[in-house]
């Protein structure tokens, strides 16, 4: 007879193979993404007829990636929560909360699985079929549920992995403490009593602190934005049955939404290019042209940084691919590690601002600002902040040339041959932008003839292996899977806020304080950069944009140009301490070298981005110039 271990391990490893093939038909239906909506534009451009129901297809096709990867997300690298407060405590307090939080996300999948199936009964009984390709509704419903069962699953696997540390530890009295407090928080919503008196800005506010504080014990973001816009919504209603349904709907509806696909599409592009190698001629041309100055790879690499950010469009993943590339080769030439690794974290924050940019995507997914004017937008104070970066690192090499000593030259023939390896890249870019500004195609078939760009690009050049693809297609689900719950969250909190006012009510207070609007923005900017410090800019804007927008608008900046200013001062929060993200991540590329080296090494780079948001805010047009021609 089998032991119950025996039993308990069959279960588990009945479930995670079932979590793995879950992931394979996500990694498959991620690779036609692209395909339909890229038919779609060439039959468009070359005999001007549209190919039927792409855009129901693109959103069942997103639906079935976000769910079934969930759960491989779960239980891979985990989703995206802010570990500051809870690192420092002792371990069994940690086991106490990491137990308590999976309690409650097992609570929030549990009524999601069963408001999806709930729904997905109603269409079947209703017979209800999609526009255009007339499927049946039900069956994305269960599909749905399916992966949100899974997530119960892996939030139970959490908790009885946690629970088994906590007993150990001999910490069960303070977990009942926890159970309790958290059954009391939970539940509070569920008594009329609970919201007698409170205005729908109270209670907008009280819920906010809730998420606040779910968020800084350990909770991933998304989590905490789904539970507290649920349980914001049975206050609102004083019924729980409008609040089930609308977690439901609202998760559906954010998980098949047609503009969210841009977001994987071009996360995917920027994997492949990334995997292809482009990186690596990005910086071997720039050194072939600039390296023989002093502090020439230093300039190269920020050169390089500011070229991949044109395929890649995220901060972390140029500093860490640019690094891997020149921090040996700087080694190699004697310079000093506090420039070498500095100058790279600072260089990867371009990855987000010079277009196409990621953060740009996200910000206008949550704002509704025109992505086309954002990309273009990012374009100049882009290139002025690549310029800053420059001149600091020949300032720096000029003062102390010991520092960075100058490379070897190369021939004229050898800089025009270089060239070559980086043709491929600038034409995806000027096909991508230039599309997307030409109204050619829309900023999701853009992103689509990218992902197939940058993988034709790939291929000619013999370059990307299938091992590699498998890692890009991995990588595109784990980030995909991570920023869309967020964004599932943030439906459900916005829908609750909208309900609330709060925004709104918010904005009204602050345009009625008798206070310089630039000081407000002042104190927004310094929050933001607080708040960079700790998460990466793309969980940032999805988590504090929705509530601070409002009052921007009421405040009358421009929303493009606060687009840029945003994007600028949160990746300022990426290189500074305590948790500078950036720095973190160089500091694994090059671990000889102490972080409080790095640290001091970015001041210079991060006076030049406070130089190049004062320069946006005292001649706003260096962003807005170019949208206001070319829109």
């Amino acid at each position: 007879m089998e032991t119950n271990s025996h039993i308990a391990a069959r279960v588990d490893g009945f479930f995670m193979a079932v979590m793995k093939y879950f992931k394979h038909i996500a990694a498959i239906l991620l690779v036609l993404m692209p395909i339909p909506v890229f038919l779609d534009v060439v039959i468009r451009l070359v005999v001007d007829y549209s190919l039927p129901g792409i855009i129901e297809l693109e959103e069942f096709l997103l639906l079935i990636i976000i769910f079934f990867s969930l759960p491989y997300v779960h239980g891979r690298s985990g989703h995206i929560r802010i570990d500051l407060i809870t690192s420092k405590m002792p371990g069994r307090l940690q086991n106490v909360l990491a137990c308590v939080m999976s309690l409650l996300a097992i609570s929030l999948f549990v009524l999601l699985t069963w408001q999806l199936v709930h729904l997905g009964i109603s269409k079947m009984q209703s017979n209800e079929v999609s526009w255009t390709l007339k499927l049946p509704m039900w069956i994305f419903y269960f599909l749905a549920a399916s992966g949100s069962a899974l997530m119960v699953y892996m939030t139970l696997r959490d908790f009885l992995v946690t629970l088994k540390k906590t007993i150990n530890d001999k910490g069960v009295h303070w977990l009942i403490l926890g159970i309790i407090i958290s059954a009391a928080v939970f539940f509070a919503p569920f008594m009329e009593l609970s919201s007698i008196g409170m205005s729908p800005s109270v209670m907008g506010i009280a819920v906010m602190i809730l998420l606040f504080i779910l968020i800084f014990l350990g909770m991933p973001i998304g989590f905490a934005m789904c539970l507290t816009g649920f349980l914001g919504m049975v206050l609102v209603y004083h019924d729980p049955l409008p609040a089930l349904r609308n977690l439901g709907l609202n998760a559906y509806a954010q998980s098949a939404n047609y503009f969210y696909t841009v977001g994987p599409l071009f996360i995917l592009m920027g994997q492949l290019a990334f995997y292809s190698g482009i990186s690596h001629d990005l910086f071997e041309t720039a050194s072939k042209w600039l390296g023989r100055m002093r502090g020439g790879i230093a300039i190269s690499s920020v050169s390089g940084c500011a070229g991949f950010s044109a395929v890649c469009g995220d901060s972390l993943a140029t500093a860490v691919t640019m690094g891997t590339l020149a921090i040996p080769e700087m080694k190699k030439k004697e310079y000093s590690m506090r420039l070498a690794t500095a100058c790279l974290a600072a260089g990867g924050t371009l990855g987000i601002l010079i277009p196409p940019s990621v953060g740009f995507i996200f910000y206008a997914i949550v704002t509704e600002v025109s992505i086309g004017q954002l990309f273009i937008a990012g374009l100049i104070p882009g290139l002025i902040m690549t310029a800053l970066f420059i001149a600091a690192i020949w300032i720096i090499a000029k003062i102390n040339p010991d520092i960075a000593p100058p490379g070897t030259s190369s021939s004229l023939k050898e800089k025009i041959s270089s060239l070559k390896g980086i043709v491929g890249m600038l034409a995806l870019f000027v096909l991508i932008l230039g599309g997307i500004l030409g109204g050619i195609f829309s900023p999701v078939e853009g992103g689509s003839i990218g992902c197939v760009g940058a993988f034709t690009l790939s291929l000619i050049r013999r370059r990307l292996k299938w091992k590699t693809f498998i890692q890009s297609l991995d990588e595109t689900l784990d980030i995909t899977a991570k920023l869309l719950m967020i964004l599932i969250g943030v439906g459900i909190l916005g829908y609750f806020l909208a309900a609330t006012r709060l925004p709104m009510a918010m904005a009204e207070f602050v345009t009625n304080l008798d206070i310089n609007r630039y000081v407000i923005l002042i104190i927004i900017l310094l929050f933001f950069i607080l708040m960079g410090c700790l998460l990466n800019v793309i969980p940032m804007i999805l988590l504090v944009l929705p509530t601070i927008f409002p009052m921007i608008i009421a405040l009358g900046f421009d929303p493009v140009w606060f687009g840029v200013i945003c994007v600028i001062t949160m990746e300022m929060g990426q290189i500074t301490p305590p948790i500078g993200v950036n720095v973190f991540a160089i500091g694994s590329v090059a671990p000889d070298v102490p972080m409080e080296e790095i640290f001091k090494g970015i001041v210079p780079f991060f006076l030049c981005m406070v130089i190049c948001v004062v320069f946006l805010i005292l001649f706003p047009r260096l962003a807005t110039f170019l949208p206001e021609i070319l829109f």
